[in-house]
């Protein structure tokens, strides 16, 4: 899965792209940019994950359950990769979440 993080400290949130969005999403969409200084300064570490959804809830040529066990292997990667991927790069054990 492809993920972008902006800063170096600061309070982590991870990024979450719109209804089939993708990673890139927030950066394109102008809000890196509107969030520079707090991001340069060290108050705040974006890290901007990718989506599935097109392969779990909105994937309509697979039964329900094919759809809720994708969705459940994202819930994986994210506590199981994405999290310990913050706590390696940044000391603050807080984490917010947007999108």
């Amino acid at each position: 899965m492809e993920l972008l993080i902006f800063g170096h400290a600061g309070l982590p949130t991870i990024v979450f792209p719109t209804s089939q969005g993708r990673f890139f999403e927030f950066e394109d969409r102008g809000m890196v940019a509107t969030l520079w200084q707090k991001i340069e300064s060290g108050g705040l570490q974006l890290v901007c994950v990718d989506s599935v959804d097109a392969e779990s809830w909105y994937n309509k040529n697979v039964p329900p359950r094919w759809r809720i066990a994708r969705h459940m292997q994202y819930e994986l990667y994210l506590l199981d990769e994405v999290v310990p991927l913050i706590q390696q790069k940044n000391p603050r054990r807080d984490l917010a979440t947007a999108g």
